[in-house]
């Protein structure tokens, strides 16, 4: 994938997507979608993982 994700590309990708980076990449690109946000899918798949507060 090459700059701004869109609509099309996530869908073309689902697969790819949950394999390579899982489920939780996967809903933050939908996520992002329904948001109508423009980003790229490094910004999404390098966000990092919640931090558990209370551990």
């Amino acid at each position: 994938m090459r700059g701004v994700i869109t609509g099309r590309e996530v869908l073309e990708n689902l697969g790819l997507i949950y394999r390579e980076f899982g489920a939780t990449c996967l809903l933050r690109c939908l996520w992002v979608l329904v948001r109508g946000r423009s980003t790229t899918f490094l910004e999404v798949a390098c966000q990092p993982e919640p931090q558990d507060r209370y551990h």
